[in-house]
């Protein structure tokens, strides 16, 4: 007996919600109240976090989203909304391939040096992570580690926000 599939014809345009970052975060991690967020990007040099220097340079629209998306997301209600805490913005050296081992050092926009080891990984719940290669092994062994949950979401552009993030996740599941 033959397996029929239901394809969806190119043709046919596929309607989505906009995005909205409390329902991603809401409908993937089903946040209880106070736990601690950060987001994480890639650059190749991390020190151009340091007061946000990096979205001067185009080259960065990854981590832009990261920062317009995301942290601005955060600052401008969504961490209140969901009775987050934190919201903190951290940059690391760029790997250079998908699921190779990250740096432990982490920077911050205020300049500061950390280590991902002693100053971040124990001291959130939730770590999203946008940056320009996949960092899902490395940041799941540390979560098995620490015991945060995180997502990676390498590549992050206009049509994934506008797609794939703005689904209800809830929905999906089901």
């Amino acid at each position: 007996m033959a397996t029929s599939y239901n394809v969806i014809s190119p043709e046919v345009p596929q309607h989505y919600p906009p995005f909205s970052l409390s329902r991603l975060l809401t409908t993937v991690f089903h946040p209880k109240g106070g736990e601690r967020v950060c987001i994480l990007i890639d650059l190749d040099d991390p020190t151009k976090v340091k007061d946000f220097a990096f979205l001067n340079d185009p080259q960065w629209s990854i981590q832009r989203y990261a920062h317009d998306v995301f942290y601005n997301g955060l600052k401008n209600g969504v961490s209140q909304e969901l009775n987050f805490q934190g919201g903190e913005f951290y940059a690391y050296q760029i790997t250079g391939g998908s699921n190779l081992d990250m740096p432990d050092a982490a920077f911050a926009p205020d300049g500061r040096q950390l280590s991902f080891e002693k100053d971040i990984y124990p001291h959130y719940d939730l770590i999203l992570c946008i940056s320009t290669f996949s960092a899902t092994a490395p940041l799941t062994a540390w979560a098995k580690k620490f015991g945060f949950r995180g997502a990676t979401m390498h590549g992050m552009n206009q049509t994934i926000l506008e797609t794939g993030l703005s689904v209800d996740y809830d929905t999906v599941s089901a």
